[in-house]
């Protein structure tokens, strides 16, 4: 038999009481999600990212930073478990900063070219407003479902109260029973 340690020892010399064992979690129960070591872990990928981009490619760190604002916000905003609003506001910021990623590229890949992207209406428009598209997908889409999904229950029930009606009609009151 194992020996205890030193201070589990002492403190069980000293009378306390040992907690009772933690009962194991149930089959299909959901653990709660830790949401703290995986934005730890999701900052510290994104600053590598960036790291690596500022060392070989500036002016492209460059157009993702001025870009990526409303991500970062949505970062830093969402609390939930399973992070919906980074999910949802993120792919939508990221595919609309790729045209002009990509044009940095093939183009003129200098800072200047970055601050004339950036000084086009046209650019804050497609960036901020695919980023304004996801915010507003993450709002309004429950509210969109839960209505379609309440229309649909109301069209089931009054299926079933005709179906109802209709058996009634041809087999008279007894069968309301």
């Amino acid at each position: 038999m194992a020996r205890p340690s030193p201070s589990r020892a002492a403190a069980l010399k000293a009378g306390a009481k040992r907690a009772p064992p933690s009962a194991p979690a149930k089959a299909g129960t959901p653990v709660p999600a830790t949401g703290k070591s995986s934005k730890n872990a999701t900052a510290m990928l994104a600053i590598v990212i960036m790291l690596v981009l500022a060392l070989f490619e500036r002016p492209i760190c460059m157009l993702l930073l001025f870009a990526l604002v409303p991500t970062m916000l949505a970062w830093l905003v969402d609390n939930t478990p399973n992070q919906a609003l980074i999910r949802t506001v993120a792919p939508l910021n990221l595919a609309s900063v790729l045209p002009f990623a990509i044009k940095l590229w093939h183009e003129h890949n200098s800072l200047d070219q970055v601050f004339i992207f950036m000084s086009g209406t046209a650019t804050w428009v497609a960036l901020y407003g695919a980023a304004a598209f996801g915010w507003l997908l993450y709002y309004l889409a429950p509210a969109v479902i839960t209505a379609v999904i309440h229309r649909r229950i109301d069209r089931i029930r009054e299926a079933a109260t005709d179906k109802q009606k209709a058996l009634k009609d041809e087999w008279g009151e007894e069968v309301e029973r």
